[in-house]
């Protein structure tokens, strides 16, 4: 099992687990590591969470909806008649 050092801790805070651990029968370290584990049970992956619906969907949010088109080229505001551009 790997470590972990975590610094700064408030003192309030240390207190507070402190006591859980007593009350739980548990050393300051697995109580720590139980807080982290139920923490961590109760969130979603972030990747899931942040791209719910797709990649095009993250995409389509970095555009207000008024400058989306059917092919995601945002139109030119200068000249809002002009055709997107060709590849070829």
């Amino acid at each position: 099992m790997s470590d972990i050092l975590i610094r700064n801790v408030p003192a309030e805070l240390k207190r507070q687990i402190e006591e859980r651990a007593r009350a739980h029968k548990r050393s300051l370290s697995r109580e720590i590591e139980a807080l982290l584990q139920r923490a961590l049970a109760q969130t979603k992956p972030v990747e899931s969470r942040d791209l719910e619906g797709g990649l095009g969907t993250e995409l389509a949010r970095l555009f207000p909806k008024e400058l989306r088109s059917e092919d995601f080229i945002p139109p030119s505001r200068d000249d809002p008649e002009r055709p997107p551009p060709t590849f070829d």
